[in-house]
């Protein structure tokens, strides 16, 4: 007999050998797979993070350069006048005439910084919903502009003036010490920025501007002597209160005429009448809004102006940087011939 039988594979080798190199091969091309997701991801996140740092300090740039010109150049009655003069008539005067004119209600100006272009904004906090002199009633006029109904807007913003007061007298609907949670208070002091009125019992569930904090900010003020007037509204803050585009270029354009005058009221806005001084100059609290064109988040800061020392000119009160959805709505804008430049300073 032959000796065949000494070089047969045993039975079934053969399959067993092929599938385990074919998983084999599976499981190193899975591995590779998932190894350059994870690189890819990390490149991607980098990126963005680089991308961030770049707008972030470009936007440091173009805010640097609006707080200069808010330094030096005269303040007309609704923006600032780059090269002009101030009027100097003890009747009529005040207030600067001439030079190029950068809006103080949030206009937006083209600036080209190191890493791309950049949209600097310049916002009077005067334009905006003073929760400083009368809380309750701004308030309660901002949220039934937000949709709320008297009943509920009365009740959050009776919160609010008990959350301010430094007495324990609870208001109709309003909530003291003991209404609170466990960790909770009343601040039993005036707000030093609007975004703390997010911690009134009811705001963070309630107010749609409380899921983030930092967003009232854009839209009311607190924390200094201003004195609100519709002229200086921004456009982000009436289409808050209006919410329809129309009514806004409508609302834009009737406080742009200096032949009148145009409360709130007159926009269609109610539960503001006798809180606005309309003959105020902007002042002297400013937002300066910063973003990329595409707006998927904006940097805020507030500069409050003290002119009390020639060393220290204004206060930063805050800066905030924003996104979302809401930002980017608001504030996004198309690069075109129509975008001025931002002046620049002397």
């Amino acid at each position: 007999m032959t000796g065949h039988g000494t070089n047969a594979t045993p039975s079934g080798q053969e399959g067993y050998v092929f599938p385990l190199a074919l998983w084999t091969l599976a499981i190193i091309a899975v591995l590779l797979g998932a190894a350059f997701a994870a690189v890819s991801a990390a490149n991607a996140t980098f990126a963005r993070l680089q991308d961030r740092d770049q707008a972030l300090s470009d936007f440091q740039i173009a805010e640097t350069q609006m707080l200069a010109l808010l330094l030096t150049e005269p303040m007309g009655l609704s923006n600032l006048r780059v090269g002009g003069q101030l009027n100097l008539d003890p009747v009529s005067g005040g207030f600067g005439e001439g030079g190029e004119a950068v809006a103080a209600y949030g206009a937006p100006y083209l600036f080209d910084a190191a890493h791309g272009p950049v949209v600097v904004r310049l916002v009077a906090v005067n334009g905006l919903i003073d929760l400083q002199d009368e809380p309750v009633r701004a308030a309660r006029a901002l949220l039934m502009a937000q949709g709320h109904d008297r009943a509920e807007a009365e009740q959050l913003a009776a919160r609010l003036g008990d959350f301010i007061d430094q007495d324990d007298l609870r208001r109709l609907g309003g909530a003291e010490a003991d209404d609170y949670p466990d960790g909770q208070a009343p601040r039993n002091a005036p707000l030093s920025t609007a975004s703390e009125a997010c911690g009134a019992l009811g705001w963070a569930e309630t107010v749609s501007l409380c899921a983030d904090p930092r967003l009232l900010d854009l839209y009311a003020f607190a924390g200094g002597a201003n004195a609100m007037t519709s002229r200086l509204a921004p456009n982000h803050l009436l289409m808050r209160l209006l919410d329809d585009e129309t009514a806004v270029r409508r609302a834009r354009d009737a406080l742009d005429d200096r032949n009148a005058l145009v409360r709130f009221s007159d926009l269609g806005i109610e539960g503001l009448e006798g809180l606005e001084e309309n003959s105020a100059l902007p002042g002297p609290s400013f937002l300066i809004i910063t973003h990329r064109p595409n707006a998927a988040f904006i940097q805020v800061t507030r500069i409050d102006l003290t002119m009390a020392s020639y060393y220290k000119p204004y206060d930063v009160v805050f800066t905030h940087v924003i996104g979302g959805q809401t930002i980017e709505g608001v504030f996004n804008v198309e690069l075109d011939d129509t975008l001025a430049r931002l002046p620049q300073a002397g």
